[in-house]
């Protein structure tokens, strides 16, 4: 254990003097070429080799030596070192003196994180803080080594030494401290009331024992030596701090420096943190990621992706082949979205199939993209694969539904009033499918497990949990993640009452038609005062999902108009069939750029509604017969949706055409009603 000399007693060292044109400036250290660089420094090196997970770091100071090392130890300098670092910082005192550089390389561009700059911003200062260190250490040298002096030099010398920022001991050979300057009382926590013996009593409980018996062998076997521990004194916060020991020079006994890296730690173990997190994130995403990189290999993916069979991995090592979306034609392993997308391209929603061995396949929608660094060079690529099996399943499922109602209806004889029926129901039922899938989708990716994770932690604590809760880092970042789940559930949750009361309309809105239709030729529809925008915006709505899977975009052009009266589920009907004709119009055309424009505009005695696509057009020849009961163009169609649409704008007072400048030109389907219904129905 370090012991003093009797409490107020003057330094014992006689040599404590310097001649003014001897004196150390603390600026910088002293040119030493035959001395190898100090081992402190090769340490400091090293940990920014790690913080920046970079094979390499170097250390150089002015005049004095250079240091390179990697994350595992000192090597030899590099023959070749790589040229452009990855960074570079200047070590700058508080003059502003650059006394060398700090700089860590790796073999491939790349940015550094932000967290991996600040850690890099202070092992710089820390360097510059050994430096200072080491040129007052010097100065103690000098003095214990210097005759007497003039005693303005020696208060110079013992102002430059309490100054600094830290701490400077000296001991004799038995380990009783002859001098300690004021940074030593401070870092321990000592009273002026107490002695200097008592030094112990601020080291952390946990390191104490430790460092009095590593103090005790050095007094037995003095060496340079290097003691890390932490500090807790008396109504203060723990802080780490590294202390050097070396024999002095010209004098019995030896030199010891403290210096605090808490700073340093503390950007270690919030960069630990965010690392952390944010592999958690990608690793529970219910969504495949993967990530190659210029040479096209994979160096990032996550469970969804082994899952799905995107990637081979150790304990999966199923392989998986790729076929378009016909889940025939086979996809070579260039024409992958990763590899179209470190040739450039984009892609978005590409319908493709995986077929794993041994199991079913899986319908997929890929989207990708090329990484480009900050000087425009290329780092790798990234994509997403979602698996769209269900979906599809779904779809199949109510198409098939959708043809045995169809045939039921025709077989019972009334084959218009069914087709009618299924038309419509068939658009409803899509969006209801959509809103089913939001619901199920945000469900799947709800945070609400990270709630038991928490509770489990919590309870994991016990009787320390208050402990926990105020000093351990996990601990108190919990009420911020809890108030981030927390905001977190409350949008899924609004998200779902959203989508829920959707469904709750779209069913209502089913029934109805089907009430509708079954009285068709004696009830009349429920009439009601609504904006038109709404009436609009509600057919989008309906078919949001097939905009989404077939890349079209969309345009609004709405001007104010007043308020209609009318049967707004008849419209709805007429506007929702008009924007999936449009939609299907823009599929077919094969046009990258697909898009449809809805317009709101005042007419002679109402509203004119325009939904305007730039899809394959309508020929000449068949523009006489768009409204005909059964005519179609699609292959799946069935030819009563703009009949039964044109039917419905009569019966609603408006009317219902086409415009279109002829094949591959797009067309325009006009709505126009009244600001009042006028009900032209006969009989």
């Amino acid at each position: 254990m370090r012991n003093a000399s009797p409490e107020g007693a003057a330094p014992t060292n006689p040599a404590f003097t310097v001649r003014s044109s001897d004196a150390q400036s603390p600026a910088a250290l002293p040119a030493h070429p035959q001395r190898t660089i100090e081992p402190e420094f090769s340490g400091l090196a090293r940990l920014a080799a790690t913080v920046c997970e970079a094979p390499f770091a170097s250390i150089e100071l002015n005049g004095y030596g250079e240091t390179w090392c990697s994350s595992t130890g000192t090597l030899p300098r590099p023959a070749l070192p790589p040229r452009n670092p990855l960074a570079r910082v200047a070590l700058r005192t508080g003059d502003g003196d650059v006394q060398g550089t700090l700089a860590v390389y790796d073999t491939r561009v790349r940015d550094l994180t932000e967290q991996q700059r600040q850690a890099l911003d202070l092992l710089a200062r820390q360097t510059v803080m050994q430096i200072d260190l080491h040129a007052r250490v010097a100065g103690l040298e000098l003095l214990a080594a210097a005759p007497v002096a003039p005693s303005a030099d020696v208060a110079l010398a013992q102002a430059l030494i309490e100054s600094a920022s830290v701490v400077i001991y000296h001991s004799n050979m038995s380990g009783n401290l002859t001098y300690v300057n004021p940074e030593y009382r401070r870092i321990f926590g000592l009273t002026p009331q107490q002695s200097t013996n008592d030094w112990a009593h601020g080291v952390h409980p946990d390191d104490r024992q430790r460092i009095e018996d590593a103090w005790e062998d050095f007094c037995r076997n003095p060496r340079s030596v290097r003691f890390d521990y932490r500090t807790k004194p008396q109504n203060g916060a723990v802080r780490y701090f590294t202390e050097q020991v070396v024999p002095a020079q010209g004098v019995s006994g030896f030199v010891g420096t403290i210096s605090d890296f808490t700073d340093l730690i503390t950007a270690r173990g919030e960069l630990l943190q965010q690392r952390t997190l944010l592999e958690a994130v990608i690793t529970d995403l219910p969504i495949a990621l993967l990530a190659c990189d210029v040479a096209g290999n994979v160096t990032h993916y996550n469970r969804a992706a082994v899952e799905l069979h995107c990637v081979d991995a150790e304990s999966h090592p199923k392989t998986a082949q790729v076929f378009l979306a016909d889940g025939v034609t086979p996809v070579s392993a260039d024409e992958h979205p990763l590899m179209r997308a470190l040739r450039g391209e984009t892609i978005v929603n590409l319908e493709l199939v995986i077929q794993p061995r041994e199991t079913i396949a899986r319908s997929t929608l890929s989207s990708a993209r090329r990484l480009i660094g900050p000087n425009g060079q290329t780092l790798g690529a990234v994509a997403v694969v979602q698996d769209t099996t269900e979906r599809k399943r779904a779809e199949l499922e109510l198409e098939r539904v959708h043809k045995e109602l169809m045939t039921a209806s025709r077989q019972a004889g009334m084959a218009e009033v069914a087709t009618n029926v299924l038309h419509n129901v068939g658009n409803i039922l899509n969006s209801v499918n959509i809103s089913a899938s939001l619901v199920t989708d945000r469900v799947k990716q709800s945070k609400a497990p990270g709630v038991t994770l928490v509770a489990d932690l919590l309870k994991d604590q016990g009787a320390d949990l208050a402990a926990f809760m105020s000093t351990d880092a996990r601990g108190q970042r919990i009420p911020e993640y809890l108030s981030a789940l927390g905001k977190q559930l409350t949008a899924d949750q609004q998200m779902s009452l959203q989508e829920l009361g959707s469904l709750r309309d779209n069913l209502e809105h089913i029934k109805e038609t089907v009430t509708m239709q079954q009285s068709y030729a004696k009830l009349c529809g429920v009439t009601e005062t609504v904006e038109v925008v709404d009436l609009v915006e509600d057919s989008l709505r309906l078919n949001a999902g097939a905009f989404a899977r077939h890349g079209v975009t969309l345009y609004r052009e709405f001007s104010r108009v007043p308020p209609i009266t009318v049967d707004k589920h008849k419209v709805l009907q007429i506007l929702v069939n008009l924007v999936r004709n449009a939609k299907y119009a823009c599929d077919e055309s094969g046009k990258t750029e697909k898009t449809i424009t809805l317009r709101i505009a005042p007419a002679t005695e109402g509203v004119r509604i325009s939904v305007i696509d730039n899809g394959v057009g309508i020929p000449a020849e068949n523009m006489d017969r768009l409204f005909t009961h059964g005519f179609t163009t699609r292959q799946s169609g069935h030819g009563f949706g703009l009949h039964s649409g044109a039917l419905a704008a009569q019966e609603l007072g408006g009317s219902l055409r086409a415009e279109s400048d002829g094949s591959g030109l797009g067309a325009a389907f006009i709505l126009e009603l009244p600001y009042s219904r006028r009900d032209t129905r006969h009989g």
